[in-house]
């Protein structure tokens, strides 16, 4: 097999041109991981591309929390794999992963005090439940205190409570990686208006793979109900 080496500085301006020519970025990337076996090296070039080319919010989920758990394996090789992919980007970036186990960041070494925030989000089927379940709770409280009308409680309210519960905004593109054509609890509420693409593996997933989902969103009429 043939490899096609680059040099660092080369990389980072390719990634800075490529992100100008796409039609549009998502604000919001989610990683859905439906395979037996994970590879945080490949994880991490994926959180580290989102960066790069301007990605501000990412999620990753397995339905067991086996990325979840093993954060902090995961934190050494986004600094790995920047070190390589970003190491002559000027701008400065702070990502943090938002785990409930271990809450950790990886700041970049520029003498910059400014940094600009880049969270990822490490999911598992029981963070979907949680949240839903915690949103519920609150507003038979706020009805059992009169603040609401059961009428009153509408799946815009419910949205609203679960944007402020989660802290980062629905989701405008989905990558599936895996065989099996199923989400496994991914984001139930917030998947409505998401575009979701399917890649076989995120095991050895290259750049340019990476990049043709985000050129295949770009492409697509988003069509929103009434």
């Amino acid at each position: 097999m043939q490899t096609i080496s680059f040099s660092k500085k080369s990389v980072t301006y390719k990634i800075q041109s490529d992100s100008k020519s796409l039609k549009k970025l998502p604000t919001h990337v989610g990683f859905v991981v439906v395979e037996d076996e994970f590879s945080f090296r490949d994880l991490a070039n994926l959180i580290v591309w989102s960066v790069s080319l301007g990605i501000s919010y990412i999620t990753i989920y397995d339905i067991n929390g086996e990325i979840k758990r093993n954060s902090l394996v995961l934190l050494r090789n986004i600094e790995s794999s920047r070190e390589e992919i970003m190491s002559q980007e000027k701008t400065n970036y702070d990502i943090q992963i938002v785990s409930s186990s271990h809450p950790v960041s990886s700041q970049s070494s520029s003498g910059s005090c400014k940094a600009q925030r880049v969270k990822v989000h490490l999911l598992c089927v029981e963070d979907s439940h949680s949240k839903i379940i915690s949103v519920a709770q609150h507003l038979c409280h706020l009805v059992s205190n009169g603040a609401y009308q059961v009428d009153d409680i509408t799946p815009s309210n419910v949205d609203t409570f679960l944007q402020e519960s989660l802290q980062f905004p629905d989701p405008d593109l989905c990558i599936k990686f895996g065989s099996v054509d199923c989400l496994f609890g991914y984001l139930p509420w917030q998947i409505r208006l998401t575009e979701f693409i399917s890649l076989p593996s995120h095991k050895g997933v290259t750049y340019k793979s990476f990049l043709s989902t985000l050129v295949q969103f770009g492409n697509t009429n988003q069509r929103f109900g009434k």
